[in-house]
């Protein structure tokens, strides 16, 4: 485009260098990268002046060459089923703060619990040669292309639910031991009739199968179905059938019958006198069917749930929950990642299936009482 006469066009700023930084420095160039780069020694004097040089200059590495002379990116990945979930967002957290001491940066990849989008964002993540990612997976046995982003070294850790037959380490809850103590405490209060409510994976759906002794739930170990199994394992120890009629388990992709589940409970000759919900979701979902219809907590019904959110103390009456703490496990997760990374090739950078299992805490407040 022509310029009118007389005016002048402003000069385009380049983006500063390492020769720059090491001019303004008062170095050489070849001190300045050892000292950007954290290899060989240099003096805190010398440390200095080419820090504040990149400072006032604004100077930023060039990540790609960095990684090419190193082998490191410095670059996280975290892969998330659902980062509008509280508990996501929370993990995240702790991942973050984790990577942040390591000097290093993530990238968040959102799937929305979609096996294609999970998919995507791994390869999206090692295209931009991330050093080591961290994963919420949609399908705990659909996992080959987190086994191909291990087979090609770059080492992965599974929060919140641990893969079928695969050699990744997981960080997760004590989903069936804290779900087992929640119902004994019902229980112990009086409780018979305990309904549960939960949600599935549409690609995983569980089989659930009662009889006049026993009662078991088939499937992979994910959070939702380990604590069906917590659930079932309460009542076999205090001689409490099962009844299918009480238990709801309602697909991610069908949230509307979250209420209807709730409702045909609520029908039933005999409803139950206690409700566990085994995710944020159902909590929030039967205290406000509950509320609407009138039902007083707990002098009707007992509410219990599993996940700790902000809201739960906002209501009358507040709601008693098993709290695990996402925070945590997301910091669990980015530690295990990041002693990976600093292994040498084949020493275990894969976790060899081990799990680290972050405890849980059960916090009692007002929407928990005596069986009617």
């Amino acid at each position: 485009m022509a310029t009118e006469p007389g005016s002048r066009e402003r000069p385009r700023r380049s983006r500063p260098n390492i020769n720059d930084v090491a001019r303004h420095a008062g170095v050489s160039r070849a001190t300045a990268s050892r000292v950007l780069g954290g290899y060989g020694y240099s003096s805190q004097e010398v440390v200095e002046r080419v820090n504040q040089a990149v400072r006032e200059l604004g100077y930023e590495p060039d990540r790609i060459a960095r990684t090419m002379r190193s082998g490191k990116s410095g670059v996280i990945g975290f892969v998330c089923a659902d980062i509008s979930d509280a508990f996501f967002a929370s993990a995240m957290r702790g991942i973050c703060d984790v990577a942040r001491r390591e000097k290093s940066q993530v990238i968040v990849m959102n799937t929305d619990n979609q096996l294609s989008q999970e998919q995507d964002a791994t390869r999206v993540l090692l295209s931009h040669k991330v050093d080591g990612i961290v994963i919420t997976p949609v399908s705990v046995r659909e996992h080959g292309h987190i086994d191909a982003v291990t087979e090609g070294g770059v080492p992965v850790v599974s929060l919140d639910r641990q893969l079928s037959d695969s050699g990744i380490h997981s960080v997760v809850a004590d989903n069936e031991a804290a779900t087992t103590a929640a119902i004994d405490h019902l229980i112990g209060l009086g409780h018979r009739r305990i309904a549960f409510l939960g949600s599935t994976q549409p690609e995983e759906p569980p089989a659930l199968r009662i009889g006049r002794t026993r009662a078991s739930v088939a499937g992979p170990s994910r959070p939702s179905l380990d604590r069906v199994r917590g659930y079932l394992r309460a009542l076999s120890a205090a001689a409490i059938p099962a009844d299918r009629d009480l238990i709801a388990l309602v697909s991610l992709e069908e949230p509307e019958r979250r209420l209807e589940a709730l409702a045909a409970m609520l029908a039933l000759e005999h409803p139950p006198t206690a409700l566990f919900t085994a995710d944020g979701t159902m909590t929030k979902s039967a205290f406000h069917l509950l509320s609407e219809r009138g039902v007083a907590i707990p002098a009707e019904m007992s509410l219990l749930g599993f996940d700790d959110l902000d809201w739960t103390t906002l209501v009358r009456p507040r709601i008693s929950v098993v709290v695990q703490s996402s925070y945590d496990m997301g910091r669990a997760a980015a530690e295990e990642l990041f002693a990976q990374m600093g292994r040498p090739a084949g020493e275990g950078g894969n976790g060899q299936g081990r799990r680290t299992v972050v405890p849980t805490r059960f916090l009692e407040r007002e929407s928990v009482g005596v069986a009617r």
